[in-house]
């Protein structure tokens, strides 16, 4: 059943339209304040960065390694998809940082870097949609060289995003069977116009002593964006007030309790 479930979301995140949807959606001009200074500061935790190797794991259109190749770091950015991956090496060229950033096609599932290979991973937003998610954090973790530091960012099942969509979701008498819960967090699947997508809201609590128990301490968690409310608003005055409440909410506060978006940065003990 898992192998069914990998292909299927294999099949849908493959094509092209989804990912430039995402892209329009949530890399707006005034979006990308969030991005900028999210990576500002989890890159204070990374040291050296012209002598560093960072994987962008599930690097999709190629948004983050650009950010990252533009702090100084050398990134091996993969994705399954080779629709996506031409997408990303289209953004990369633009960017004119090709002789940074080096495109390769992997599965998550089953990557082919030797153990111990990278200082740093970044994996943003992906393992939401893996249904195998067991391998691919076991993937993570042995890739990852002892002392390095992988940052994680992804949904919160208790955010008030997620209350206020599940209640949404009774309003409307849709099948709340429909979403299952897990240790890992609740799972759901949506149709979408590239076909059918996993939907995973994480119970960070779980995700963190996962990596616990695989020999990492926890260097900080905190509160990403608030909410992503602004891809289902059409006002422009909405829109803008969702940004600036994740504005504030990430300058300011950073409490990742009640925020959708956690970020949680992580290092793998040294041998």
């Amino acid at each position: 059943m898992s192998d069914l479930r990998s292909t299927s979301m294999e099949h849908t995140l493959s094509r092209a339209h989804l990912h430039q949807k995402w892209i329009s959606e949530y890399y707006s001009v005034k979006n990308e304040e969030f991005y900028e200074g999210a990576f500002d500061y989890i890159t204070q935790f990374f040291i050296d960065p012209k002598n560093s190797v960072l994987l962008d794991a599930g690097c999709g259109s190629g948004v983050h390694s650009i950010r990252l190749a533009k702090r100084g770091y050398r990134v091996t950015a993969v994705d399954f998809s080779a629709n996506v991956l031409k997408m990303a090496e289209k953004n990369i060229k633009a960017s004119c940082l090709s002789d940074r950033i080096t495109l390769q096609r992997e599965n998550m599932l089953s990557l082919t870097f030797d153990d111990d290979t990278f200082d740093y991973i970044l994996c943003w937003g992906v393992l939401m949609h893996i249904p195998d998610l067991e391998k691919a954090l076991s993937e993570i973790i042995r890739v990852l060289k002892p002392g390095g530091i992988v940052v994680i960012s992804e949904g919160n099942m208790f955010s008030f995003q997620s209350v206020i969509l599940r209640i949404f979701m009774r309003l409307k008498r849709k099948k709340l069977s429909a979403v299952k819960q897990f240790p890992a967090g609740l799972e759901f699947w949506t149709t979408t116009s590239s076909g059918k997508l996993l939907i995973r809201h994480f119970n960070i609590l779980w995700l963190i002593n996962k990596f616990k128990n695989n020999g990492f301490i926890l260097r900080n968690h905190i509160a990403g964006q608030f909410t992503e409310s602004f891809v289902k608003f059409q006002l422009p005055l909405l829109k803008n007030i969702s940004y600036g409440i994740n504005k504030f909410w990430f300058k300011y506060i950073r409490i990742p309790q009640l925020s959708w978006g956690n970020i949680i940065i992580l290092q793998k003990h040294r041998s």
